[in-house]
C-alpha cells in the first residue's frame, strides 16, 4: 500500500474534506457550462483577457470530480468500477486532445458543444481544451482510475500521476497571479484558463486525500508533527497567494511592474512573519501546556497508589513507579515483557474478553489475579480503556490497577457469612433450605432418591444451664463436626435452628440407606465430648426420610422433622425413619 493506516478520524475528516472540494469543481464546471449556454463571458474565464474553461474541459472536470465522489470512503464494488469508468472515459479524451495536437489535425470534436459561441470567442482551435490541460487531465484521470488499486507498485504510479497532475496547474496559476502568462498560452485565444488550473489543483487534492493510506499523504499523516508541518506548507502557500494578490492590487493603484513587485514582496514578508511569528506563539503555549501536563501526570503517577500501566497488545510499554510497592521489582523489570504471562490462568478468558472490549472503545471494570514478582498472586480491580496519544491515535490502552487482596477477603468472609453459621461452620438455614431445593430440581436417575436427615441435641437446654453456653456452644460445634464426618462426600449438613440440622442426602437408593447413614451420625454423635476439663455425654434424635418426586420442601421437612419429634418422644438418642404416607416406625439400636 506504501503507507500506513491512518487513525479514523483523521480519515473520516479528509474524506469529508476530499468530498466537498469534489463538489465544489462540479459547481464551477457547471456554472462553465452555463456561461457558454447563456453567453455570459465571465463565467467562462475570471478576466477578459485570459484563456477560457472551454465546454470539453468543463465536462472533463465534472466527470472527474463525479469519479472522486463515488470511490471516496468505504465504496461498494459498483461505485468503484463506475468510477473508474468514468475516468478512463475522460483519459480517452485527453488522449484525442493530445493526439491532434501532435498531428495538427482535427478530429471533428472540438466544436461539438456550443460551436457558435467558442469560434467567436476563439480564434485557434476553437472548443479544444489547451495541451497542458489535456495532459494535466490524463494524468488526473490515470490517478482517479488507480485510487482503489491495490497491486504490486501501484501505488507509485498513483502517486506520481498525482503529483504530476498538480505540478501542471501550480505553474499555471503561479503564471496567472504574477502575470507570467507566456507559461499557460498557446496563442492569445487558447490555454490553461485560471479557473481549469485552481480546478485541476482542488482535483488533485481530493484524489490524495481518497487514500490517506498511501504516500505522500500518509508519510506526512505518521509524523507526531503533521500538524506543524501544514500549517508551515500553509504559511509557504499564503506567502506566495498574498505576494502576487498584492501585486495585482499595487498594479491596479497605479504602480510600475517593479514597483508593484518590491511593494508586494514588503507586504507579504511583514505579513508571513506576524503569522510566523503568531503559530510560533501557539506551538510554543501548546508545547508548554504539555510539559506541564506532563509534570502533573508524573506526580500523580510517582505517587499514586493506584498501578497505572500502559499496554500495547499484551506487552507493558509503561508502568508506574508504584508497581514497586504494590506487586514487587522496579518499573524497569515490567517494561517491555508480556503481561499475559502475568496473569492467573483461570481469569485469561474472562481478562481476555474485558480487553476485547476496550479495543472496541469501550471503558471496562474487571477484578483479576496477577503474579507478583515473589511468585504469588494478588488480587487487583483494573480500570482500563483506550489510551489515545496526543496526536489522537489510538496506541493500546491504559489501566489503572488497586491490589484488592483485602477487599477480597473481606467480600469472601461477607459472602461466607451470608451462608454459613459462625459457630459451627455449617451451612445457615438459608443455604441449607437453597441447597435442598436445588437437590429436589435434580432429576432423579436409576432408582436414586433424595434423602433428609433431621438431628437434634437431647436435652440441650439441661447441658446449657448445667455448664453454662460456653460448654453448650463447643458442644454444638463438636456434635457439627462429628456429623459432617460422618456423611457422605457430596452430602450436605446445615443448621437450621439453636440445636436442629439438616442433613441432605442425595443419590440414597432407600430409605434403609438414609437410616443407615442416620445411625453412624448417632453413634459418632454419643461419644463422650472433653471440653475444658469437662466431660459431657451429648445424643441425638434423628428424623429420616425420603422425597418422593414432586414433594415441596415444606412437605419433605415437615415430615423429617415429625419423625425427629417422635424419636424424641420414645427414648430418644434413636433413628426414626419415616416413608412418605406411612407411619413412622423406630430403627431398633
Amino acid at each position: 500500500m506504501g503507507g500506513v493506516t491512518p487513525h479514523l478520524g483523521v480519515e473520516v475528516n479528509l474524506a469529508r474534506w476530499g468530498r466537498a472540494v469534489a463538489v465544489v469543481v462540479l459547481v464551477v464546471a457547471a456554472l462553465d457550462w452555463v456561461g457558454w449556454a447563456t453567453g455570459i463571458e465571465s463565467l467562462t474565464r475570471v478576466y477578459r483577457t485570459w484563456p477560457h474553461m472551454v465546454p470539453w474541459t468543463a465536462l472533463w472536470l465534472a466527470a472527474l470530480a463525479a469519479a472522486i465522489l463515488v470511490q471516496t470512503g468505504q465504496p461498494a464494488r459498483g461505485r468503484v468500477w463506475a468510477g473508474r469508468g468514468m475516468a478512463v472515459v475522460v483519459g480517452i479524451g485527453a488522449v484525442v486532445v493530445i493526439a491532434e495536437y501532435v498531428s495538427g489535425r482535427s478530429l471533428g470534436l472540438d466544436q461539438v458543444w456550443f460551436g457558435d459561441a467558442v469560434r467567436t470567442l476563439q480564434s485557434s482551435w476553437p472548443g479544444r481544451p489547451s495541451p497542458l490541460t489535456a495532459l494535466a487531465v490524463l494524468l488526473l484521470a490515470a490517478a482517479v482510475a488507480l485510487t482503489r488499486v491495490d497491486r504490486g507498485r501501484i501505488w507509485v504510479v498513483w502517486s506520481v500521476c498525482v503529483v504530476g497532475s498538480a505540478a501542471i496547474p501550480s505553474v499555471g496559476v503561479t503564471a496567472y497571479v504574477f502575470g507570467a502568462m507566456a507559461l499557460v498560452d498557446v496563442t492569445p485565444s487558447t490555454g490553461m484558463a485560471m479557473s481549469t488550473a485552481v480546478a485541476l489543483l482542488l482535483l488533485a487534492v481530493a484524489t490524495l486525500v481518497a487514500r490517506p493510506d498511501r504516500l505522500p499523504l500518509a508519510w506526512l499523516i505518521a509524523r507526531p508533527d503533521w500538524v506543524a508541518l501544514v500549517r508551515l506548507y500553509g504559511l509557504a502557500v499564503g506567502f506566495v497567494i498574498l505576494v502576487a494578490l498584492s501585486r495585482l492590487t499595487f498594479l491596479a493603484l497605479g504602480s510600475s511592474q517593479n514597483a508593484a513587485f518590491v511593494l508586494s514582496l514588503v507586504v507579504g514578508t511583514v505579513l508571513a512573519v506576524v503569522a510566523g511569528f503568531r503559530l510560533r506563539h501557539q506551538e510554543q503555549s501548546l508545547l508548554k501546556d504539555r510539559a506541564e501536563a506532563e509534570t502533573r501526570y508524573h506526580i500523580l503517577a510517582d505517587n499514586a497508589v493506584d498501578i497505572i500501566v500502559h499496554l500495547r497488545g499484551s506487552r507493558v510499554v509503561w508502568i508506574s513507579p508504584s508497581v514497586e510497592f504494590a506487586l514487587g521489582g522496579p518499573p524497569q523489570s515490567w517494561i517491555g515483557a508480556g503481561f499475559r504471562g502475568r496473569i492467573h490462568p483461570d481469569d485469561l478468558d474472562p481478562l481476555a474478553d474485558a480487553l476485547h472490549k476496550i479495543a472496541n472503545g469501550d471503558s471496562v471494570m474487571h477484578r483479576f489475579r496477577v503474579r507478583s514478582l515473589d511468585g504469588g498472586y494478588q488480587w487487583v480491580d483494573g480500570h482500563g480503556k483506550p489510551y489515545v496519544d496526543a496526536e489522537g491515535n489510538v496506541d493500546g490502552l491504559i489501566a489503572a490497577l488497586r491490589v484488592a487482596d483485602d477487599r477480597v477477603k473481606a467480600e469472601q468472609l461477607l459472602e461466607r457469612l451470608a451462608r454459613f453459621d459462625t459457630l459451627t461452620g455449617l451451612a445457615n438455614r438459608a443455604e441449607a433450605i437453597s441447597r435442598l431445593e436445588s437437590a429436589l430440581a435434580q432429576p432423579s436417575t436409576g432408582g436414586d432418591h433424595l434423602g433428609i436427615l433431621f438431628c437434634d441435641v437431647d436435652h440441650f437446654k439441661t447441658i446449657n444451664d448445667t455448664w453454662g453456653h460456653g460448654i453448650g456452644d463447643a458442644v454444638l460445634a463438636t456434635l457439627a463436626t462429628r456429623i459432617s464426618e460422618s456423611v457422605r462426600h457430596g452430602d450436605s449438613v446445615g443448621r437450621t435452628g439453636g440445636d436442629e440440622m439438616l442433613v441432605v442426602l442425595p443419590g440414597v437408593h432407600s430409605i434403609d440407606e438414609v437410616a443407615q447413614i442416620g445411625e453412624q451420625i448417632r453413634r459418632r454423635a454419643a461419644e463422650p465430648i472433653h471440653e475444658s476439663g469437662i466431660t459431657v455425654y451429648a445424643t441425638l434424635s434423628i428424623g429420616a426420610t425420603i422425597a418422593d418426586p414432586g414433594e415441596s420442601v415444606a412437605v419433605i421437612t415437615a415430615r423429617a422433622d415429625a419423625a425427629m419429634y417422635q424419636a424424641k418422644s420414645s427414648n430418644r438418642n434413636v433413628v426414626v425413619q419415616v416413608e412418605p404416607a406411612r407411619r413412622p416406625r423406630p430403627t431398633v439400636r
